[in-house]
């Protein structure tokens, strides 16, 4: 639509020129408009074709998720997830290690229950496996320019409006299947948290998405000092119960 839109623009604005130039004006200007025609109108039809490829990728990534996430699907299933905690000083250096074992039940797609296996010197929290289907959300999406057409395609997400709760980030995708392989969220402005973001990798397991391995990673400022977070979760020992 807006390439047509240009051209239209264009042959009006030279009738009218030419109506009014000597022949051999006629011929430089001409050659002029043709020149400025191309070089403004072959950007627009290829953002156009980009915009096109880029909305496919959204729309079919988002009914992928939906149709092979074990959480929205519904499904029974438990797995066993190992937790490093780590605790950083401002210069970098760990203060606190620690770590546990845990069993994590869910019943139709929810939370049912935590059994720890292995317990921390410390409370960990338990880890929050969900995540957004950020395909479906109000997102500005975009491609990255270093694509190199191989098997996975990156995908990055930006919120139109500044809400410190939507997160913005990348989606790593299967370029031919669809489903998440990686996905990046950075939180801005988190509620009593400077920074904090959150990764994931997933792997496919009897036709569902299921999360891999979790990262978090948070800054928290304290009245003199500040903390630096990191934890990591493992996931094995999948069981689907059909």
């Amino acid at each position: 639509m807006i390439f047509f839109e240009t051209l239209l623009a264009f042959v009006f604005i030279n009738n009218y020129i030419m109506q009014v130039m000597s022949r051999c004006k006629k011929i430089k200007w001409i050659i002029t408009v043709f020149v400025v025609a191309v070089a403004l109108v072959l950007p627009v039809v290829a953002q156009e074709e980009t915009d096109e490829i880029l909305h496919h990728y959204q729309k079919r990534a988002g009914e992928v998720f939906d149709g092979r996430n074990p959480f929205i699907s519904g499904v029974t299933f438990s797995f066993e997830a190992t937790t490093f905690r780590k605790i950083y000083d401002k210069n970098g250096n760990t203060s606190i290690a620690d770590s546990s074992i845990s069993l994590y039940y869910y019943s139709f797609g929810n939370l049912d229950s935590i059994v720890t296996k292995v317990p921390s010197e410390k409370k960990i929290d338990s880890t929050d496996m969900q995540y957004p289907n950020i395909f479906k959300g109000i997102y500005k999406y975009n491609f990255y320019p270093n694509d190199t057409g191989g098997k996975e395609l990156s995908i990055g997400y930006d919120s139109y409006e500044f809400d410190p709760s939507v997160p913005i980030g990348i989606a790593t995708i299967d370029r031919d299947r669809y489903f998440l392989k990686q996905l990046y969220m950075h939180f801005v402005n988190e509620k009593r948290i400077d920074r904090s973001s959150k990764a994931f990798r997933f792997i496919e397991f009897e036709g569902y998405i299921f999360p891999d391995s979790v990262w978090e990673l948070k800054c928290k400022s304290g009245i003199f000092t500040r903390e630096y977070y990191r934890i990591e979760t493992g996931i094995r020992n999948i069981k689907i119960q059909r």
